[in-house]
């Protein structure tokens, strides 16, 4: 329906579509692909940012990893929601936790600029290189920056640092 490819074109019918397949079918990736094309407005969906933050919320609560991150994102600017360093840092530890670096990224930034959290260079050493570990490239420049700390929090960063 999005594409008009056999039916005639109708996004409002392709987006209740992908909507019930979240809605019936469980399909989480329907859901963060609803937030999607709401954030941006694809597919002739106007951009809504309140429902685009609905939506990243229905699939970051059902295991969306990136989705989890994108929420963090809302609650940091305050996007949709209202704004919340503690809401978004909450999501951000969730999905870095299961592995994604931009949100271990974030970890780092509200530790280094005491969004949510009491201040702590150590910390946000710690979560810069994890981040750093996985390829993150902002992640290594912060860990330049913080080298007389993270020399001495994080063993081995040099190490990462000159790859």
């Amino acid at each position: 329906y999005f594409q008009g490819d056999g039916v005639a074109k109708k996004p409002t019918t392709g987006l209740a579509w992908l909507q019930a397949s979240f809605e019936i079918g469980k399909d989480i990736h329907s859901a963060h692909e609803t937030a999607m094309l709401y954030e941006y407005g694809r597919n002739g969906i106007e951009v809504d940012v309140v429902a685009a933050a609905a939506w990243f919320e229905k699939a970051a609560e059902a295991g969306h990893v990136d989705a989890m991150a994108e929420l963090g994102l809302c609650y940091e600017l305050g996007c949709g929601v209202e704004q919340s360093d503690e809401i978004a840092l909450d999501w951000y530890t969730k999905a870095a936790n299961l592995g994604h670096a931009t949100a271990k990224f974030s970890v780092a930034e509200a530790f280094e600029e005491a969004r949510g959290v009491p201040q702590s260079d150590e910390e946000a050493c710690l979560w810069y290189y994890r981040a750093a570990l996985v390829g993150d490239e902002d992640s290594k420049k912060a860990l330049r920056r913080l080298y007389d700390i993270a020399r001495i929090v994080v063993p081995g960063v040099a190490e990462i640092l000159n790859e």
